[in-house]
């Protein structure tokens, strides 16, 4: 990330479901007292650094990590070297999804049999940096529309700003995130056979 044109850069790494990056900083020509500064975060990690940055070791915990770099003289950066291995710690559940790429479509997944019926299942969205989601539900059968009651639902969370919103029985809606991160939870509606969600994301080109 050195010789870059502009002075904000951003690169994400994703990588499937069950597995964790370790990313190494092999050299830095960052200006700190410039306030040049490099950002790493994740679903469960947030990280800033400049001043000893080389030779440092950070971890995701989970399979996708954000790189984000500041930098106000030329030239300036951050050279940087990314691994992946088997996640030292279960972050996920077995129905959890993991959707990368410009497009796709999201279903409710499908509860194991000797899955617990608490587990909420999520499905997790990431596009490029700085382009944002729009998911458009096509079709909703999350049970009767008298009974919304706080099982039966699905939340969509904004992971950049995390804010959510709540879907309940055949409510088709349009929704769009102010970032490249998306999460959505199928609460207790996935052991209904009777039940179902089908919609399609696409991501949108920075405004």
């Amino acid at each position: 990330m050195t010789g870059v044109e502009s002075s904000d850069c951003t690169v994400a790494i994703g990588r499937p479901l069950r597995e964790e990056i370790t990313v190494s900083v092999l050299a830095s020509s960052l200006n700190c007292s410039a306030g040049e500064v490099v950002l790493f975060s994740g679903r469960m990690m947030w990280r800033t650094g400049c001043r000893k940055l080389p030779l440092s070791l950070i971890n995701s915990r989970t399979n996708t990590l954000i790189v984000k770099q500041r930098v106000l003289l030329p030239g300036n950066g951050v050279i940087l070297q990314y691994n992946s291995r088997t996640a030292t710690k279960k972050y996920y559940q077995d129905c959890d999804k993991q959707l990368f790429g410009p497009q796709g479509e999201i279903v409710n997944p499908v509860r194991l049999p000797d899955q617990r019926p608490e587990v909420v299942c999520r499905t997790f969205i990431n596009v490029a940096p700085r382009h944002r989601i729009a998911i458009r539900a096509l079709y909703i059968g999350l049970g009767s529309e008298g009974n919304q009651t706080h099982f039966n639902y699905i939340l969509v969370r904004d992971v950049s700003t995390m804010k959510t919103m709540v879907f309940h029985g055949k409510q088709q809606f349009f929704w769009q995130s102010t970032g490249s991160q998306a999460e959505i939870e199928f609460h207790e509606n996935v052991k209904d056979p009777q039940t179902s969600f089908w919609a399609e994301y696409h991501a949108i080109e920075p405004k």
